[in-house]
């Protein structure tokens, strides 16, 4: 189900506010390359996710906003050669 590690594209971390079980992550059309939960502190969720482009991006931030859900932060891990 996990996108091939070769795949093109870049790779962000994407913190939501809410711990997001599996059913809920499956429910963003996302395969996240890892997924860290964070009870202690304030409760979140980071993905890490490889986007192939910028509508993937907004596709992803229009479903988390559709979901109810709050960003907290979006961070570009690596850049892909151009």
């Amino acid at each position: 189900m996990n996108q091939p590690t070769d795949a093109p594209g870049e790779v962000y971390c994407v913190c939501v506010q809410s711990v997001l079980d599996e059913g809920w992550v499956r429910a963003l059309y996302v395969y996240p390359i890892a997924t860290h939960r964070h009870y202690s502190g304030p409760p979140r969720t980071i993905l890490t996710l490889r986007l192939s482009d910028q509508a993937e991006m907004l596709g992803l931030l229009n479903r988390l906003h559709n979901m109810g859900l709050t960003l907290l932060s979006v961070e570009l891990e690596t850049a892909s050669a151009h």
